[in-house]
């Protein structure tokens, strides 16, 4: 007995060294993205994200007055399956800003039909700048001018009528870049985010029953758990054309006999998984927790 208490003395220092390697090992595939968290058995996430690394992914969830989804729900959801890592901050559209954005790991768009140029320009310049997004039904679908886009015309317009002037040239219409603008106040589709998204909208459907969630790629983190073909609650979903030579198809909704795009992700700059449905009606806290835990790590 007391030789085995001595035998144990002996190589305890060398338990803690491999102890220590281990979780070294565990930070650094953590940190790199190489596996997630929720990946090693135990509560890893919670001892990497609280008391390894002390700080937490910011998640923001901004919406507007139109669209489909309910954001407050979804809110609820995604807090709940991020028990160790409730931060998601909702923001409504008008706060919407590139210097807003910049300061998220993540940013969920739900609700949000109406769009002003300037603000497609904020998302395209989060995701140009590495960011992540979750894009959600039929957000970003209709174009507005807003007075910031106005006054930028208006400026282009007395800067050329000024410049020809100075030429001793007439203007034929001192309201070129104005008239421009405002002819396209109405813009219905993804507009300048298209090629963000590689994926063109045609129309939204309501009062919808009896829809599937068929899982296309099974090997995707965010389908991991789920069952091949499964009911969804969704009565509502936004009918995109995406480009299958820049996206990947992870999921696909069935109803009426048709199949149309339900969840795909396409690399811009940053990454983008697009959900054609508001997602708090999958019913699912599984791939809620997929979905999370593929962008964000804590």
């Amino acid at each position: 007995m007391a030789d085995g208490v001595k035998e144990l003395e002996k190589e305890l220092p060398h338990i803690v060294v491999v102890l220590i390697l281990i979780v070294v090992l565990l930070v650094v595939l953590t940190k790199f993205q190489w596996i997630h968290c929720s990946q090693v058995p135990g509560n890893w996430c919670e001892i990497y994200c609280n008391t390894i690394m002390r700080s937490h992914s910011r998640i923001a969830l901004i919406s507007g007055d139109t669209g489909i989804g309910d954001p407050q729900e979804l809110q609820g959801m995604l807090t709940h399956a991020r028990s160790y890592n409730a931060y998601i901050e909702p923001f409504p559209q008008s706060q919407m800003s590139f210097g807003l954005l910049k300061g998220y790991d993540l940013v969920i768009i739900e609700r949000m039909k109406n769009v002003s140029i300037t603000q497609a320009k904020a998302l395209e310049s989060y995701l140009n700048a590495g960011g992540s997004m979750i894009w959600i039904g039929d957000s970003a679908t209709s174009y507005y001018v807003d007075e910031f886009e106005l006054q930028k015309a208006r400026d282009l317009d007395s800067q050329m009528v000024a410049e020809m002037k100075a030429r001793g040239e007439t203007p034929v219409n001192e309201h070129y870049y104005y008239d421009i603008l405002t002819n396209s106040t109405t813009r219905r589709g993804f507009g300048i985010l298209e090629k963000v998204l590689m994926a063109r909208y045609i129309e939204t459907k309501t009062g919808q029953k009896n829809v599937e969630l068929e899982t296309v790629n099974i090997d995707h983190l965010t389908m991991r758990g789920l069952m091949k073909d499964f009911g969804v609650p969704v009565t509502e979903f936004a009918v995109v054309s995406e480009n299958p030579e820049a996206v990947s198809t992870l999921a696909v909704l069935k109803t009426g006999g048709k199949e149309y795009p339900g969840i795909f992700e396409t690399r811009y700059a940053g990454r983008v998984l697009y959900v054609s449905y508001p997602l708090e009606q999958t019913n699912s806290t599984v791939l809620l927790q997929n979905i999370l835990d593929y962008l964000v790590t804590c």
